[in-house]
């Protein structure tokens, strides 16, 4: 890539810190470089699979968290530009209007005040997004779009040469052992235990364990991991309603 922001991800991906060494840590180290690259103050990278969306790696822990909170509230920008696969600029009104709950939390929690969410392009997209914060959304709104998707673009082909298997996601790729998606996959794990406490499927017993997350003020990772070390017991957790019971 030449001139600006790619350059910028160049020469930051090449100067990544040693604690990021390591092919597990690849997505925090392209998370980091679109930061550093675009001048925002954090960036995040998912892997969305059905209701099963893993964060694979993050500019820095706020980020990581916000990311969290996204996944624990089961909705956002992220989400939202997955689905679409567009490309979406979110102020802290426009949060506010889609998803309350999730704008209070960014609110009390983070330093973040908008949200850009891209989709990267393939081969990895529409799967894998990119998620852009920055502390005055005015940031998000002055960013050259060429100069984002360039670096969406060099994301993705970093991505791809690391993926080893013919079958993505489910190939081995080593980034998907990352810290952020080991944790998540104990979510999985912690879904089926709820699932067969209350006899649920998939999306009923996240959105049992996401309503117990919101409840406690707490994200989804954490309950999930009392639930794996013993700490909190599935039949505990109260159930969340079906729709066919509020509709009832």
């Amino acid at each position: 890539m030449t001139g600006g922001a790619a350059e910028r991800f160049d020469t930051t991906l090449a100067s990544s810190p040693a604690h990021l060494d390591g092919p597990e840590l690849l997505p925090s180290r392209l998370a980091r470089a679109c930061a550093l690259a675009l001048a925002v103050d954090g960036a995040g990278l998912s892997l969305h699979v059905g209701v099963l969306r893993t964060p694979v790696g993050a500019s820095d822990p706020e980020t990581a968290h916000a990311e969290r909170l996204q996944f624990t509230v089961g909705d956002g920008p992220c989400l939202r530009a997955q689905d679409t696969g567009s490309t979406i600029v979110f102020s802290m009104e426009d949060i506010a209007r889609n998803w309350p709950q999730l704008w209070g939390s960014l609110l009390e929690e983070t330093p973040f005040r908008g949200v850009l969410s891209v989709p990267l392009p393939a081969p990895m997209g529409p799967l894998v997004v990119l998620d852009l914060y920055a502390r005055d959304p005015r940031t998000l709104a002055a960013l050259d779009r060429d100069d984002v998707q360039a670096v969406a673009r060099a994301t993705a082909e970093e991505l791809s040469v690391s993926v080893t298997g013919s079958e993505f996601p489910d190939d081995g790729s080593n980034w998907l052992d990352g810290p952020d998606a080991r944790r998540r996959a104990n979510v999985w794990q912690a879904m089926g235990l709820v699932g067969i406490a209350f006899r649920l499927d998939a999306a009923d017993a996240i959105a049992t364990m996401r309503a117990s997350a919101i409840s406690s003020a707490r994200v989804v990772d954490d309950v999930a991991e009392d639930i794996l070390v013993g700490r909190l017991v599935p039949a505990d957790l109260k159930a969340a309603p079906s729709p066919d019971d509020d509709a009832g």
